[in-house]
């Protein structure tokens, strides 16, 4: 009798597969499991009416569509009937620029239906550029629309309001279109407040007040004295203010408990005067760009001041407490401005003998910005004298930190200006040059050897070579809106 060859892997295989085609697969007990087994967890249903979004709350929602810009918010009505009723009660961020409508003109008739179909708060409204008709009465009944706008039910509780009107420059004539009073029915609610190329009221009425506003951005308006001040006088809780081009007074006098920044550009169309008279939280003071002639600012109280720029020579006379610069030139060196820990100067090209005589007034500066304007066309003193290590500036003993230049071509007065500083600051931790694409990391050695890092004053100072037009060269602190 022959034995039975024992079964292969191979052969043990093929039976297998056999046996499993030819058994039939084990039903499913009534619990879910196999055989009587475990039974298997299940993902639970997704609603079949809708998705997950639509079934949040109705003030998430409300919140989401607000985020989104006009035009898109409008059109999540048409997702589904659950959206349809949100976006007329959702706080409405209505912003009328290009991206809602592409004609200036539909722009007013557009915002119109919106502020009279939309139910809800609108915390943000922003309008830039409204361009009115010049034929009469088109103009008048734009005129007219504008002035609805903010008596509207929508704009009860505005929080944020940005609107500008646009002037044909073409006509010499040309007026600027009056500031709608019903805009001052906002007075009790806004936070924010940006108003441009305008005419402020002759008059303010009594009642305005606002007890809520912040920030109060004025550009290219025309205003008196008496308004201005009217205005900012009726602001308990101001922080920030900023002017451009305010109209043809000669004399703006500002004194606010609570300011703590004031931003000036061009303050004045033409030559005029700036006089902060208390401002006992002031932190941050930018100077302006003048026009022909230059201005004059008076800063007679502002012990809190940290943050001062720029000074530069365009400006004809600044004051602050005893301190007077002309032209950017110190009138003595007798007395200093110990608040100030952050200083801009502006100057055509580097001009070291003019920033060692200011930086004598700033005994306390941490860090000094240096910015270069070829156009400025600023005239450098004549004669240069060396600096006495005798005579130390105190600033570069004990205090500056951070150096940073905004324009750095590497020449050879460029060098000169830089390696001063890297060889007299002593508490120098950084500097930072904004160089073009011309210098290039094969240029880092050479300008080394020219600064000659090696014999640094402070030798935990880094270098920093970043192109000019990097947010990191760090000038937040003097940017204006």
């Amino acid at each position: 009798m022959k034995q039975k060859k024992p079964a292969t892997a191979a052969t043990t295989s093929t039976r297998r597969k056999a046996a499993g085609a030819a058994a039939p697969a084990p039903k499913r007990s009534a619990s879910g499991g196999a055989g009587g087994g475990r039974p298997r967890k299940r993902a639970p249903d997704l609603p079949s009416h809708g998705d997950l979004i639509s079934n949040l709350p109705d003030a998430i929602l409300g919140t989401i569509i607000s985020l989104l810009p006009t035009k898109d918010g409008a059109r999540t009505q048409a997702i589904a009937r659950r959206w349809r009723p949100l976006w007329r009660s959702a706080p409405l961020n209505l912003v009328a620029d290009y991206y809602l409508c592409a004609s200036r003109f539909k722009r007013l008739p557009l915002v119109s239906k919106i502020l009279s179909d939309h139910h809800g708060p609108a915390l943000r409204f922003r309008f830039p550029f409204i361009r009115l008709h010049k034929a009469k009465k088109r103009y008048a009944e734009d005129a007219a629309q504008v002035e609805s706008w903010f008596r509207s039910r929508a704009l009860a509780n505005l929080q944020v309001l940005h609107i500008s009107f646009e002037q044909d420059y073409t006509h010499a004539s040309e007026k600027r279109f009056p500031l709608p009073p019903s805009v001052l029915l906002c007075a009790s609610t806004v936070v924010l407040v940006g108003i441009s190329f305008c005419d402020f009221p002759k008059e303010i009425p009594p009642w305005v007040s606002f007890p809520l506003l912040k920030e109060l951005y004025l550009r290219c308006v025309s205003i008196s004295e008496d308004v201005f001040h009217g205005v900012l006088s009726s602001c308990p809780v101001l922080e920030s203010l900023y002017l451009q081009s305010t109209g043809d007074v000669g004399c703006f006098r500002i004194s606010s408990p609570t300011l703590r920044s004031l931003g000036l550009c061009k303050c004045f169309s033409i030559q005029g005067e700036l006089i902060i008279e208390d401002a006992p939280c002031l932190e941050r003071l930018i100077l302006p760009q003048p026009g022909e002639g230059g201005d004059t600012i008076r800063v007679i109280r502002a012990p809190k001041l940290q943050i001062l720029g720029r000074l530069s020579g365009r400006i004809s006379e600044i004051e602050i407490a005893n301190l007077v610069f002309k032209s950017l030139t110190p009138a003595s060196f007798d007395n200093t401005l110990s608040s100030v820990k952050i200083l801009a100067l502006e100057f055509s090209s580097p001009d070291l003998d003019a920033v060692i005589d200011v930086l004598r007034c700033f005994p306390c500066l941490e860090k000094l910005y240096v910015m270069c304007m070829e156009f400025l066309n600023i005239p450098m003193k004549k004669n240069a004298h060396q600096y006495n290590r005798l005579d130390p500036v105190k600033c570069l003993e004990t205090h500056l930190k951070e150096l940073v230049f905004d324009v750095y071509e590497g020449d050879e007065q460029a060098v000169h200006f830089a390696k001063f500083f890297i060889l007299n600051a002593k508490v120098l931790k950084q500097i930072k040059f904004g160089v073009s694409e011309k210098i290039g990391k094969e240029c880092m050695a050479d300008q080394y050897k020219l600064l000659e890092v090696g014999n640094m004053a402070s030798p935990d100072a880094q270098l920093e070579f970043i192109h000019s037009g990097d947010n990191s060269l760090g000038a937040h602190e003097l940017q204006i809106p």
